[in-house]
């Protein structure tokens, strides 16, 4: 299935205001394709044009720095450790998709497809954004929310109609698509597909104590792995970091401003009640009887999400009555005491029961509490506007010491940015043995870090960016080499490298020998019962891909839907060895857990309803090729 961003705007109402995003995006230009037709310039402020209708160089900025943090959290990264191949990649998707927004609103207009002023009123008075606390639309909050992003309302209503628009073009060609029966069956089938296991663990810590090392065997290993009993290599780096994070501390927002979003978000300070519960939505009411069993008979939450095969499991943090699913779901989880499991209670979605795991009572915050707390949120609204200025002044700053590195003492204090300086190792750790007092969030100073100890020593300091939209600079003052120390002062260290290392080869041992006894058996449940290791036997309950009950390693997870009933394994832990033999292979009947299976429906039916929207979007993009400005475009993405 071709996959791509469906809604026009980003996720949050708020943000669309900021990032008008796609309808379709991975249409029709490869990479290569893509860049061959960047050519003529609309005008500076502009990326693309359809015709008439114009990309701004702001809503593709937006844009493609959301996606591009989105990509970033999928992998498990952040956005600045992304290749710039990739970079290039979600630059095009985005575009590609800020192109068809264009399109299709080209070809509404072209219909004389409009939406009327009532539907978008009403649209706006439906946002719960803007709705106060007896559930009605709120002018104050509205205007708050308008002015904490510097949004005109004229600005806001042309975004949600052109989103209204969109939609209404799009929308019949969507109704009535339909996943193939069979396609729905395989993937249910290799999502709900579960293993069981026969295993045996042989934890390093469990076997005898090996004999003490004599003096001889110390000295020894000692000599032969000298990077494990060194002084590590200390750098000292001078740098600056300029963030959203740093520049927000820098803005002065107006008092008035402060006030009417304490007023408009607050109620005046009033903070309902909070819970945070953990849920499960069972198929059956017998199904939800017998986990709300299980649940009062003591089990925890992960015993709980592993016993919930059929079910869907759910935390939720910090919740307030109005923000769960249903008023129903509201009720129970507001009516029951903290620690208490709850229902069942059948509701829409299934039968639902929960338990009560914190309270957070109803407080009302004074404006001098909350004082601190608004500022950051009315700046950090404000920081994308100014943040590219300041980039580009600390840029001419650092470029202007030259060499020398004189421009990170040269930053002025207006800017924004926030200079430090130090002795640390590769960890971030001082000599005290202390975490280095770095600036930043956890990413960005670990890409600091990264940058200091692969800059050499006087090389002069360059302008990087880094995780989370932030850009720094550094120069490496002085470095004070990796140096052995002396075999007495880590004797101990060494004793006790030397017996966790016998211990690991003894289990290793005991493991190797078990693997093949069950390999050559056809299994751990067919050898004879006084097999050393044997009496360590556990009968796994069954498990799926997406996470194994404790006690079973990840890398058997991995490995286990990869072997067939009877064969063995054996893989390695933080704390022992392994090994397993695959017992059963469970197919669950979609009856079994309707819920889920229609659910895993509705995703497949939507992915042909986009493929649908792809073509046609390939349609319009035949009628009128855009016109692109490769300099506003590269300005945002890089070279």
């Amino acid at each position: 299935m071709i996959t791509y961003f469906r809604h026009l705007f980003v996720d949050s109402w708020a943000g669309r205001a900021f990032a008008v995003l796609i309808f379709a995006a991975f249409v029709l230009w490869g990479v290569g394709d893509f860049f061959t037709k960047l050519g003529g310039a609309p005008d500076a402020s502009t990326v693309a044009a359809v015709g008439d209708r114009k990309i701004g160089i702001d809503d593709f900025n937006n844009a493609f720095h959301a996606q591009l943090d989105q990509v970033a959290r999928q992998s498990g990264g952040d956005a600045s450790s992304l290749p710039q191949q990739e970079r290039a990649q979600v630059a095009m998707q985005v575009l590609q998709g800020l192109v068809s927004r264009a399109e299709a609103l080209r070809e509404a207009t072209r219909l004389g497809l409009v939406v009327p002023d009532d539907v978008l009123r009403q649209t706006i008075f439906d946002l719960p954004l803007f709705k106060g606390p007896d559930g009605q639309f709120q002018r104050s909050r509205f205007d708050a929310w308008l002015q904490q992003n510097r949004l005109t309302e004229a600005r806001v209503l042309s975004i949600f109609r052109d989103d209204l628009t969109a939609n209404a073009l799009v929308e019949p060609l969507r109704v009535g698509a339909k996943a193939p029966a069979v396609l729905v069956r395989h993937a249910y089938d290799f999502a709900a597909q579960t293993r069981t296991v026969d295993l045996v663990s042989f934890p390093f810590a469990a076997g005898p104590a090996p004999a003490p090392p004599d003096q001889g065997t110390l000295q020894r290993y000692y000599d032969n792995h000298p990077q494990q009993f060194q002084a590590p290599e200390y750098r000292r780096v001078k740098l600056v970091l300029l963030s959203p994070q740093t520049i927000a501390r820098s803005i002065d927002v107006p008092e008035a401003d402060e006030r009417a979003l304490f007023r408009a978000q607050n109620n005046n300070g009033s903070v309902p009640e909070k819970r945070s519960v953990q849920v499960i939505t069972a198929p059956s009411e017998a199904r939800a009887q017998a986990l709300a069993t299980l649940w009062r008979g003591g089990a925890g939450w992960p015993q709980m999400q592993a016993a919930a095969t059929d079910s869907v499991p759910v935390a939720l943090d910090d919740a307030a009555r109005a923000t769960f699913p249903s008023p129903e779901m509201g009720s129970l989880a507001f009516g029951a005491k903290a620690g208490e499991v709850a229902g069942p209670l059948k509701t829409e979605t299934g039968w639902v029961l929960l338990k009560v795991t914190k309270v957070d009572p109803a407080v009302t915050h004074s404006f001098a509490d909350s004082r601190q707390a608004l500022h950051d949120q009315i700046a950090a609204a404000r920081v994308r506007d100014l943040l590219a200025d300041r980039v580009q002044k600390l840029q001419d700053v650092i470029a202007g010491g030259g060499a020398s590195g004189s421009g990170l003492d040269q930053v002025p204090a207006d800017l924004g940015a926030v200079a430090a300086e130090g002795t640390l190792d590769a960890q971030g750790m001082t000599q005290a043995g202390e975490p280095a007092p770095l600036p930043g969030t956890d990413a960005q100073r670990q890409a600091i870090i990264a940058t200091a100890f692969a800059q050499k020593q006087g090389a002069p300091p360059e302008l990087k960016q880094g995780p989370d939209d932030a850009e720094y600079a550094l120069s490496v003052e002085q470095v004070t080499p990796a140096a052995a120390l002396p075999f007495a002062a880590v004797q101990d260290r060494v004793r006790d490298a030397v017996v966790a290392d016998a211990r690991r080869r003894q289990a290793e041992q005991q493991a190797a020998t078990l693997f093949a006894a069950a390999r050559k058996a056809g299994g751990l449940a067919k050898l004879p019962a006084g097999t050393p290791g044997l009496a360590g036997l556990v009968h796994q309950p069954p498990f799926g891909r997406s996470g194994p009950p404790a006690g079973v390693p990840p890398q058997l997870r991995q490995i286990a839907f990869s072997l067939k009933v009877g064969q063995s394994t054996m893989v390695p832990g933080a704390d022992g060895f392994v090994v397993a033999t695959v017992t059963g292979v469970q197919h669950p009947d979609p009856a079994s857990n309707r819920m889920a299976y229609d659910r895993l429906q509705a995703n497949l039916d939507g992915s042909v309803a986009n493929d649908i929207e792809v073509a046609y979007a390939t349609l319009l993009r035949g009628r009128k090729q855009p016109t692109l400005n490769a300099q506003a475009i590269r300005s945002v993405v890089g070279p």
